[in-house]
């Protein structure tokens, strides 16, 4: 049976009007554009998506949407965290219900003990009917979970069947899962915009969950990947990567700034607005630097 949770899984913004409430219509374009570019799934809110940021009810109103637009064209992943887990549960059950047949939800931070994160997953597992993902990423955005544990909730945990890895250790992790849960892995894939997917991929890794502002390339580079043989990465692929390698990097140090304003640039969202606090605030000449990583990465891929 072929994997429907393979490939790029792209991940778009959430636009602000200028009192910083969601811009539907940006909102809308977003959906469609990811859609007409091709993308293979797609994953909302995120941290792409500011979803730290967003009440559960903005939430629940931006998956709406997401259904509404995408309608059935590509699967969708709804994001549920929250800071507790009667939310994320609230979350979970509200996209089961609009038909929405996978969650992904990142440990709560204040988790320290084994335990905790077990019993997180095995609460969610008996409250939904849905595929789950565990999000497992560093800090500080998420709460890496200790990799034996992982190993056991992926393995004896009903459901859980689904990892997007963007730990620091993400290959030597998809490795681990790989060889670990062979028998209950159904798709693993990778974050950081694809810093880590040569590696990732040469582990066997399943696709790639990053931002939606430059899907082209990252259609382009799954491609060109899936070309590899024997563990040989094709070198059109590590060519295409290298190109777009200082996109990456920039985003790295900006986040969801650069993000918007990428999909600014593209004419997709009204404004590159953010909520507060911002992670890294971009200067005059920040702006200067993504303006000319812009122009590279349009005039090589779209």
């Amino acid at each position: 049976m072929k994997n429907i949770y393979s490939g790029i899984f792209s991940i778009p913004v959430t636009p602000f009007n200028l009192d910083l409430s969601i811009d539907q219509k940006s909102l809308e374009k977003c959906f469609e554009f990811l859609v007409d570019k091709g993308s293979h799934g797609m994953l909302i809110p995120a941290n792409v998506s500011e979803v730290s940021k967003l009440s559960d009810n903005e939430k629940k109103a931006i998956l709406k949407t997401a259904t509404e637009v995408v309608k059935e064209e590509i699967p969708i992943i709804a994001g549920v965290s929250a800071n507790n887990v009667n939310s994320i549960i609230e979350n979970a059950k509200y996209a089961e219900g609009l038909g929405i047949e996978s969650i992904l939800m990142t440990p709560l931070l204040s988790f320290k003990d084994d335990s905790e994160f077990y019993d997180f997953y095995s609460e969610i597992s008996r409250a939904t009917n849905v595929n789950i993902w565990v999000q497992n990423n560093r800090s500080p955005d998420g709460n890496p979970i200790p990799p034996d544990i992982l190993i056991k909730i992926i393995n004896e945990i009903d459901k859980v069947d689904f990892l997007k890895e963007e730990t620091n250790d993400s290959g030597h992790i998809h490795q681990l899962i790989k060889d670990k849960c062979v028998n209950n892995i159904k798709s693993i894939m990778g974050g950081g915009g694809g810093r880590r997917i040569i590696d990732e991929y040469r582990r066997g890794s399943d696709g790639l969950m990053p931002s939606g502002h430059m899907i082209e390339a990252h259609l382009k580079l799954w491609n060109e990947l899936k070309k590899s043989k024997n563990n040989q990465i094709n070198n059109d692929a590590i060519n295409t990567w290298n190109l777009m390698l200082e996109s990456l990097l920039f985003e790295l140090n900006f986040s969801y700034s650069a993000y918007k304003y990428f999909f600014w640039k593209r004419g997709i969202i009204k404004n590159y607005i953010v909520r507060y606090p911002i992670k890294s605030v971009m200067d005059d000449f920040d702006y200067i630097e993504a303006d000319r990583i812009f122009d590279k990465v349009k005039s090589n891929f779209f």
